[in-house]
């Protein structure tokens, strides 16, 4: 039942909430991760991806602000061999060395540039996640990319801070694979 605010009422009811992406997502997101590495799930929910990724034979450390929505997905059966859930702010928790990559699914991230900068210092190399394009999946590697030049004409994606755009220019040079290709940079506009 919904409270007044036409919001779920009850952490069960949350849990949908919590867990808006489909299969498809989760399995792009899978792909990217390789048995025996250690994985840093931020902003884990209620633990369905986590519990996924040690299926796969990772080490997973699942941070979650939300004790509640936690304690729904820990309510779905006990925590496998291999899942730490930390309950904290991911913003203010210190990352631990040692990582393979990290997953952030959360398209509407507003601290990417956060994460990525925490990430980095603790020599993590690489980020799966959907919060750049806000759509789909993908795996960053967070070592520096090339400089962001403003006469490289096409599709940006800057690693530092998430900004994506196109660079434009003379529309005689945009061909097929100018329209059809991303280059990660540092230091986009957004990043000045």
């Amino acid at each position: 039942m919904q409270g007044d605010t036409g919001l779920p009422a009850s952490p069960a009811e949350w849990s949908g909430w919590w867990a808006p992406y489909t299969d498809d997502i989760y399995r792009e997101a899978l792909a990217a991760l390789r048995p025996g590495q250690t994985i840093l799930d931020i902003g884990a929910g209620d633990l369905r991806f986590a519990r996924r990724a040690v299926a796969l034979g990772c080490r997973v450390i699942a941070v979650e602000m939300q004790m509640s929505v936690v304690q729904s997905g820990i309510g779905r059966g006990p925590l496998p061999d291999g899942l730490s859930v930390i309950i904290a702010d991911a913003r203010d928790w210190p990352f631990p060395s040692g990582l393979d990559a990290a997953v952030l699914l959360m398209q509407y991230c507003t601290d990417y540039a956060l994460y990525v900068r925490k990430l980095r210092a603790v020599g993590c190399p690489l980020l799966v996640t959907n919060a750049r394009w806000r759509l789909g999946v993908e795996a960053i590697p967070l070592a520096p990319a090339a400089p962001y030049r403003a006469d490289r004409i096409g599709w940006f994606a800057c690693v530092r801070c998430g900004h994506t755009g196109f660079t434009p220019g003379d529309p005689a040079l945009i061909t097929e694979e100018v329209a059809e290709h991303v280059t990660n940079v540092e230091g986009c506009p957004a990043c000045m």
